[in-house]
């Protein structure tokens, strides 16, 4: 009798530890970066919404894209002020070899398109409209984490002006935050 109290005692901690596991591992999914696994289907959404997409070109050894997503773009992409209201952010991992749709639907490797259009060198961030033309300057490695958003920031701007649009963002996350609260006008 005893014996079986303990096996399902046993039984019921097990299933609580693998339940606690499972939220745990999915909760870092949503906690990070989205990887790229569409241009085509997420070059339509920005066209649709009129937003710029971001991409960060990194690779699994690049020490300084880790301490970048950590610090700033992850936060970025989950705090919900960014994602489909003020830009498209995704992760281009170029060590990756399984091919994805580009802009128009036909399959491309991510490490073949890094070298096509000199984003190679990681971390990269670029700055596409919808028909995937760049559209701000690209901000290549890391000198200050951080300042990288308000830099960020000024890319966005830069990217809503070239693709003729009049939206504009604060120059800090803290202030878009702000911004977001209040009524709108």
């Amino acid at each position: 009798m005893l014996s079986n109290v303990v096996t399902r005692i046993s039984l019921i901690g097990l299933l609580a530890f693998q339940a606690g596991c499972d939220s745990t591992a999915l909760a870092g999914k949503q906690h990070s970066l989205p990887e790229l696994q569409d241009l085509q289907s997420l070059g339509a959404q920005a066209k649709a919404n009129e937003l710029p997409i971001m991409l960060m070109f990194s690779a699994q050894w690049c020490d300084y894209c880790v301490l970048l997503k950590e610090q700033v773009l992850n936060p970025m992409s989950i705090n919900g002020l960014y994602e489909g209201k003020v830009m498209y952010l995704r992760n281009v991992a170029i060590d990756e070899d399984d091919p994805i749709p580009d802009w128009q639907g036909k399959p491309l490797k991510k490490r073949d398109w890094a070298y096509q259009i000199n984003a190679d060198l990681t971390p990269t961030i670029v700055f596409f409209d919808g028909h995937g033309k760049e559209v701000a300057e690209r901000i290549v490695g890391i000198s200050e984490v951080t300042m990288f958003a308000g830099v960020v920031h000024n890319r966005l701007n830069q990217a809503y002006q070239n693709m003729g649009l009049q939206k504009r963002i604060p120059a800090t996350p803290e202030l878009l935050e702000i911004q977001q609260q209040m009524p709108p006008q």
